[in-house]
């Protein structure tokens, strides 16, 4: 039985003319009779009664109309999603992504995908990126959007996909907080609130890289594991710390950010997905994301993308 014998049967259920269906199908009349003939033989019974002057459905026909009709459907539907599948379309994406990602980057992505592949489920979770890189490694999450550098870690492809300057941030107390760009320098002795170690290796090095440089060797008074709470222990008083501007651009707390004289590192964020596990629904969102993000962007395993 073949698929274009059931669709030249359900043409002719809609007709009920031979030769008006053999139009349709761009087939000969006689063609679109041997079909018929090839599946009445296959099922064991008669599906059409004709004439000279009409043709209508036995009651085989009728009982076979109805479920054809709905195996055909189930067919279509099947192939339209392997199809969709195959291109990225159809199936569930798992994100992750640090504080900074969430506000700066991923909303507008997402929005924009989703208008795009409606059939894509999509699973967001803010995750920090020492978890994120376990879990691409993995393959318990498919996007993440971390902080960098985060080492050697081959099984991963990772892309810059977002850079911005470092400021100071010190209470609005601080005898700086009037000054608009400050040296690192000047806030030698004084205590300091850092981002944990565990939770972005590169990311801690990377900042207190900088405080070694200015020849700062701080007082950590305390450690935390998110962006915002740091801003929230500088507030407090606890001391001073090195983040992203975009950390406070819409903060409300009693802090304020300043500039950065010397010459330091930007901060920046990678989209890493796994080599191992990469499909094409990952695929599309990434291809996507670069485009929107920026063209020809810079892998940090040296490549371009």
């Amino acid at each position: 039985m073949e698929l274009r014998q059931i669709r030249s049967f359900l043409s002719i259920t809609e007709t009920l003319h031979f030769g008006r269906t053999a139009e349709l199908l761009h087939l000969s009349q006689p063609a679109l009779s041997l079909q018929i003939r090839a599946l009445e033989e296959e099922i064991g019974a008669r599906l059409f009664e004709r004439n000279r002057r009409k043709t209508a459905l036995t009651a085989a026909g009728l009982a076979f109309r109805d479920d054809a009709a709905a195996a055909l459907s189930q067919l279509e539907q099947a192939i339209r999603r392997a199809k969709l599948a195959a291109n990225g379309k159809l199936g569930q994406l798992r994100i992750g992504f640090i504080s900074t990602a969430g506000r700066e980057i991923v909303p507008p992505i997402v929005r924009q995908f989703r208008e795009l592949n409606s059939e894509v489920e999509l699973s967001l979770r803010n995750i920090v990126t020492a978890e994120q890189v376990r879990m691409l490694e993995t393959g318990a999450l498919d996007i993440g959007f971390l902080r960098v550098p985060i080492g050697e870690h081959s099984a991963l492809d990772v892309v810059t996909v977002h850079s911005e300057p470092f400021v100071l941030v010190i209470p609005s107390s601080h005898e700086l907080a009037k000054r608009k760009r400050v040296r690192v320098r000047e806030l030698a002795g004084q205590d300091f609130v850092g981002y944990e170690r565990a939770y972005a290796p590169g990311f801690h090095d990377l900042i207190f890289g900088i405080l070694r440089d200015a020849g700062l060797a701080p007082n950590v008074s305390q450690t935390a594991a998110e962006v915002p709470t740091l801003v929230s222990l500088v507030a407090s008083g606890m001391g001073f710390t090195i983040l992203p501007a975009s950390a406070v651009k819409h903060n409300v707390a009693s802090v304020v950010a300043c500039e950065i004289v010397d010459r330091i590192p930007m901060c920046e964020i990678g989209m890493a997905v796994s080599k191992r596990f990469r499909t094409a629904v990952v695929d599309n969102f990434r291809s996507l994301a670069l485009n929107e993000l920026g063209p020809g962007r810079t892998s940090l395993h040296g490549n371009r993308r």
